[in-house]
């Protein structure tokens, strides 16, 4: 099955007050509540990056996350996601890192650090694996048991990435869609980060333990 990053509707979201750089090495926090299938799923917020715009523009501050996301992914076996926000005067970018434990779905929203604009587009990482076993958050989306094995393609988007621009970061490549007609390769992540990742940045990989996030424990098939 193909990974599917799931729109989810948030009620109201209660945004602690976050560093002006990064978020500090602490436990997840459930920054709202969405209803799935008539199931509760909490949302979390991970970490919050922020950086100085430079000539790659939006692409440039996108690869950065991208190594992020990549590595907490890898990490703990999970999507996560992060609205591309920036300042108004377009001085500098910022996201706020976010994830449902699922392997399949990651919620959508607006969300910003403070003083920055959505700019409507977002960038998500899918699992590193081929093969995964669907988790309790899972069988929310897809109404499959708790470890029954899942077969997806980490650098596809899947059908539902489609409804908004966006970028995925998959296993080989951080992806860029426009629609399905509109797909550009926008980096190859087998290439090393173009700076040295900040200590920031891997307090930030490091955020969540998988105990922290329920049903996230991820069981590679053979």
């Amino acid at each position: 099955m193909w990974d599917m990053r799931r729109a989810i509707k948030l009620g109201v979201l209660v945004w602690a007050v976050l560093l002006p750089w990064q978020v500090r090495a602490e436990a997840p926090v459930v920054v709202a509540h969405a209803t799935v299938h008539g199931h509760d799923v909490p949302v979390y917020r991970i970490g919050e990056l922020h950086a100085p715009d430079t000539s790659a523009g939006m692409d440039g501050f996108a690869v950065r996350v991208a190594y992020v996301l990549r590595a907490w992914t890898r990490e703990h076996g999970v999507e996560a996601i992060g609205n591309l926000c920036r300042t108004p005067d377009g001085s500098a970018w910022g996201t706020v890192l976010l994830t449902v434990g699922a392997h399949v779905a990651s919620p959508v929203t607006n969300a910003c650090p403070p003083g920055m604009l959505a700019t409507g587009v977002d960038i998500h990482s899918h699992p590193q694996r081929q093969h995964y076993r669907a988790n309790a958050v899972d069988q929310i989306f897809l109404g499959r048991l708790p470890c029954r094995e899942v077969t997806t393609q980490p650098d596809t988007f899947g059908p539902d990435d489609y409804g908004r621009p966006g970028y995925m970061v998959g296993r080989l490549g951080l992806h860029f869609q426009h629609g399905l007609d509109r797909v550009r390769l926008v980096r190859d992540m087998r290439l090393s980060p173009p700076v040295t990742p900040s200590d920031e940045s891997r307090r930030i990989a490091a955020v969540a333990s998988p105990n922290a996030l329920p049903g996230t424990a991820s069981h590679p098939g053979s």
